[in-house]
């Protein structure tokens, strides 16, 4: 069910701005500061001149913000969608990649774990544990971030070791059968070393179910585990800090559904016309968390392949610093990743085999399964002034990465009447991805009061590969003499692609600090994202046909003020953007098929506003709220005009607001504090014709715990998704129907907590 557009509007009125603030205050009622390394130095974040929030650990706690999807549900300026368990979309101020997964692919809003960048979309799977915040900045940051970011980025920061003795236990159960244990212990091991060992489980049952095979969908059987080792002697300027990750998750498929389109041209509607046959001859009908997907038996195998998803990861980051001159800091960051994923599901959730012997005309079955293996490795270093005194400050640095990406794609298709659709088709790629990058900021204090930074990167990006499309069958048991290779694959090829593309990335901040409680900024930046190749190709000219780089120019004003003490803070960022080749991948009708293609242009423009205020020490209030205004300026992709469009899978409106309250129970003095978070987003197009939309919708969370006085417990209820309001994550268009994916529904549960 949704909740009422009334609560929504109430969440618009708090503001237009960013996301859901940390709120916590200190013992003088004050908000919490937060110190923020998004420019590779600490900063206040109210002083750092970017659009950026931080998200503590203990809010991401209170919230139950466990995935890029839970971040981008409590939060505005940012949005979620994903087409598969490997394809996870993350959308800043309208930019965003929709279902690029080649091995040379990247994304446009970066993510990064503990400063590393994360070179696959779908290597973020994993739970959030053990945090220390999460900071989100939006717009292009072409400069210091250690790969180029065209549109934002998300940078995951792990709680740190510490020399003190200490940990933390917490059991979770709750609805879907769900079992979370959490914890870590952290301490001094000698003198000048410091260790913390963290892990994370988490097990529950399905949210949606398969009756064709009888299984749940969408369960998560997870493991995780960090290591970390931090060195710091006592009297000495050298810091090296190392973290081992590793987690390891499964379940059992992704649930889609075909729904009838209120909103494309009338046309055949085989799987809902389908499914209401079935619903007819089951006893209780046919619910929509109910899907039938198929299993394909894949040539030469003697069982069909069940639809899952496995990922198994580990890295290893290493980071120093030193202290080599005068005033001069060395910083290196040496990270390595590998991961290993298995994904199958049914694009479509029912075919001709469905189990109850029907099937509507032009009914099909398109089983996808992508296995991936990925090694990547990076170095950044820097060397950075540390002077606070003088008027000037530098920073200079240089960035290697390299990633290895093994993708093997089998589909396999049945088709009661297109001879397309029939058949079993493989792609073998070997990817490999190289990005070199020098850059350099230098800034000057014009005034006490006002500051210029200035800086520029040169990035260089290769990206090379040999793809191998491979007929393995046509035909299937429908039509068994059919000759037509299955979609998209239209001969078998074998061959090698690469391209190499460069670009200066300038930036230039004018910063105004009139006292301690205001800051002002005007940003002018570029950012730029490389190109690549189209996996899955038709044919060896489709494979080796690069499609272009990205670039951005953003141009951004701020201001950030603290007011009443430190107990009210209000930041906004107005912006204005013009972007050029924006990468988009489409499904093309004609075959069936997705092609990447670059929009020649595209304008963004808006507004965030984030508002936070702690008017009693058991109050705590905030709303937010972002406006987005993102048309392609001219965008023709196989004879359909886009131009004037607006951008897709991009809500114009997003909103926030929440309280926190704390009290006392009997003599228990602020032992009970109760917490509900409102997020609204508005209407968006899904794709660039603006044929389909999802309608707007809200998501509620609320939480309430009891801390025992005098005792390190506490206990908590918690409800995700309330109101268990509908929505979806994603959809692929086929005749009149969409293929819908669907967000969470509601869930809830009691945490038992520790800490020693």
């Amino acid at each position: 069910m949704r909740l009422q557009h009334t609560v929504s509007a109430i969440a618009l009125l708090a503001g237009l701005g960013l996301g859901a603030p940390a709120i916590a205050a200190d013992a003088d009622n004050q908000l919490e500061e937060l110190i923020v390394t998004a420019q590779k130095r600490e900063e206040n974040v109210q002083t750092a001149p970017l659009a950026i929030t931080a998200i503590s650990g203990a809010t991401l706690a209170k919230d139950r913000v466990l995935t890029l999807q839970d971040l981008a549900n409590t939060m505005t300026g940012i949005s979620f969608t994903a087409n598969s368990p490997q394809s996870f979309e993350i959308n800043i101020r309208g930019v965003v990649n929709t279902r690029l997964s080649s091995p040379t692919a990247d994304q446009s809003v970066s993510t990064f774990m503990d400063d590393v960048f994360v070179s696959r979309a779908g290597n973020l799977n994993s739970a959030f544990y053990d945090i220390a915040r999460i900071e989100v900045v939006r717009g292009p940051q072409g400069v210091l971030l250690g790969k180029n970011v065209a549109g934002g980025a998300v940078n995951i920061i792990s709680a740190a070791p510490s020399f003190d003795a200490g940990g933390k236990v917490t059991l979770t159960l709750g609805s879907y059968d769900l079992r979370q244990t959490q914890g870590h212990v952290t301490g001094k091991i000698t003198d000048g070393l410091a260790g913390r060992i963290s892990f994370q489980t988490i097990n529950h049952d399905g949210f949606y179910k398969d009756i064709l095979h009888n299984t749940r969908l969408e369960n998560l059987d997870s493991t995780q585990a960090r290591v970390q080792l931090l060195y710091r002697p006592e009297g000495s300027d050298l810091s090296a800090h190392l973290i081992v990750d590793y987690a390891k998750d499964s379940n059992d498929g992704i649930h889609r559904v075909g729904l009838k389109s209120p909103t494309l041209p009338a046309s055949f509607t085989p799987w809902s016309g389908t499914r209401t046959l079935i619903a007819a001859r089951r006893p209780g009908g046919l619910k929509q968390d109910e899907s039938l997907p198929i299993w394909p038996l894949f040539r030469g195998d003697t069982a069909p392949t069940p639809q899952r998803a496995d990922h198994e990861t580990y890295s290893i980051i290493a980071k120093v610093e030193k202290d080599v001159a005068e005033n001069v800091r060395f910083s290196s960051i040496t990270g390595y990743r590998h991961n290993h994923s298995f994904t199958l599901y049914d694009q479509t959730g029912l075919g001709p085999a469905n189990g109850f012997n029907v099937a509507a005309p032009l009914l099909f079955a398109e089983p996808v399964n992508f296995i991936e293996g990925m090694n990547q490795v990076s170095q950044e270093v820097r060397l950075a002034s540390t002077n606070a005194d003088s008027r000037f400050d530098w920073l200079v640095g240089a960035y290697y990465q390299k990633t290895n990406v093994h993708q093997y794609n089998r589909f396999w298709g049945e088709s009661t009447v297109l001879p397309t659709l029939s058949g079993e088709s493989h792609w073998d790629d070997h990817g490999h991805n190289r990005d070199l990058a020098a850059f350099a900021q230098v800034g000057f204090k014009i005034t006490d009061t006002l500051k210029l930074d200035v800086g520029a990167r040169y990035t260089k990006d290769k990206k090379y590969g040999f793809q191998r499309g491979i007929i393995v069958a046509t035909g299937d048991r429908l039509n068994p003499n059919d000759t037509a290779p299955l979609t998209p694959l239209t001969t078998n090829f074998a061959t090698a692609y690469g391209e190499s593309w460069d670009e200066l990335t300038p930036q230039a901040t004018l910063r105004w600090t009139p006292d301690d409680a205001n800051m002002a900024y005007f940003t002018l930046s570029k950012g730029f994202k490389g190109g690549g190749f189209q996996n899955n190709a038709s044919n060896a000219f489709a494979a080796a046909t690069p499609y272009d780089p990205e670039s951005v120019t953003n141009y951004e004003a701020g201001y950030k003020t603290e007011l009443f003490d430190r107990r009210l803070r209000w930041n906004t960022a107005v912006f204005y953007m013009k972007y050029k080749d924006l990468q988009v991948q489409q499904t093309l009708a004609s075959c069936l098929c997705n092609v990447i293609s670059n929009a020649p242009g595209a304008t963004i423009k808006g507004v965030e506003t984030d508002v936070q205020i702690a008017p009693t020490p058991w109050l705590r209030v905030w709303g937010s709220g972002s406006y987005v205004h993102a048309e392609y300026d001219t965008f023709i992709f196989a004879g359909v005009n886009n131009s004037g469009n607006r951008m897709q899978r991009t809500p114009r409106w997003q909103g926030v607001i929440g309280a926190e309250v704390t009290t006392d129970v009997g003599s228990w003095e602020d032992a009970l504090s109760a917490r509900l978070n409102y997020r609204y987003q508005g209407r968006m197009p899904w794709a660039p014709e603006n044929t389909t939309w999802e309608d707007a919708y809200g998501i509620l969370d609320g939480r309430v715990t009891l801390t025992l006085p005098n005792r390190p417990w506490s206990v908590s209820v918690y409800a995700k998704n309330i109101g268990d309001t509908e929505y979806r994550t994603n959809i692929i268009p086929f005749f009149q129907e969409e293929m819908s994916s669907f967000g969470n529904p509601r869930t809830y549960g009691i945490e038992l907590s520790a800490s020693f």
